[in-house]
């Protein structure tokens, strides 16, 4: 299937390593310039040099951090400078939940503000940064990546409502930037097999109980969400917009991402 994507412009938020990286690289393979982003440069470059080599699209590596509204101003007017404008918008820069704890009694106030200045706030600049290269354009892509936390009760004090009030967004802004040809979608994933996963989860039988929590009985790799997305950010999407895809394997409702 031709995705018609070759010649667009997009920029992935946190796209260094695991789900935006992976996201970047499948874009690249189908014809798309990319502008990846992350607060360590080395890291960034290295992971821009791989991908350009190994997609032979241009990546371009810029330093942003997305708790700073001012960074977030000069990475998009950089990435469209560079680009030449920007056409597809993937937000996926924000803290991996699941690793500390948050928890009724043991949350800190300070992880739940860091969190919604990071992800919602961050997602909501973003997009708000980028609207105006695509209402010129009349046709946008914006896929925010969320977490199955949205719709899990329990001890995610943080992680779940940060991802909650990221699905509201999606529909809100959906609405407001339909009518210029925009379509904006988000994604749940499941447990996933990133860089971070392995480095965290070390112990062979802890990874083989996560695998069984979905029905696949397996986890979900980057690249599984990069199709999805990929999809998501081509014009062959145009019906699907201010919808939330879930890509988690058939997970139960005792897990979270």
């Amino acid at each position: 299937m031709d995705l018609n994507l070759s010649g667009k412009k997009a920029l992935i938020v946190g796209g260094s390593r695991g789900i935006g990286k992976a996201i970047a690289r499948q874009l690249a393979l189908e014809g798309v310039d990319c502008t990846i982003c992350s607060r360590n440069e080395s890291s960034l470059k290295a992971a821009a040099e791989e991908l350009s080599q190994e997609t032979k699209r241009n990546i371009y590596p810029i330093v942003a951090n997305t708790t700073d509204p001012d960074s977030i101003l000069n990475l998009v007017e950089k990435s469209a400078a560079e680009m030449g404008s920007i056409d597809i918008l993937i937000n996926s820069g924000a803290r991996v939940g699941g690793h500390e704890p948050e928890d009724f009694n043991s949350i800190k106030d300070e992880l739940i503000l860091k969190d919604f200045e990071e992800k919602y706030m961050g997602y909501f600049r973003c997009i708000r940064a980028v609207a105006p290269y695509m209402i010129n354009n009349n046709w946008g892509r914006i896929i925010n990546i969320s977490g199955l936390a949205a719709r899990i009760g329990g001890n995610y004090f943080s992680s779940g409502p940060r991802n909650a009030s990221v699905v509201h967004m999606t529909k809100s802004a959906s609405i407001e930037l339909g009518k210029h040809g925009i379509t904006v979608n988000a994604v749940y994933p499941g447990i996933v097999e990133t860089e971070t996963f392995k480095n965290q989860i070390t112990n062979e039988e802890a990874k083989r109980q996560a695998a069984a929590l979905n029905s696949l009985g397996r986890l979900i790799t980057p690249e599984e969400i990069a199709y999805v997305v990929t999809f998501l950010a081509s014009p062959l999407s145009a019906s699907i917009t201010g919808d939330v895809v879930s890509v988690t394997g058939g997970i139960g409702n005792t897990v979270y991402y």
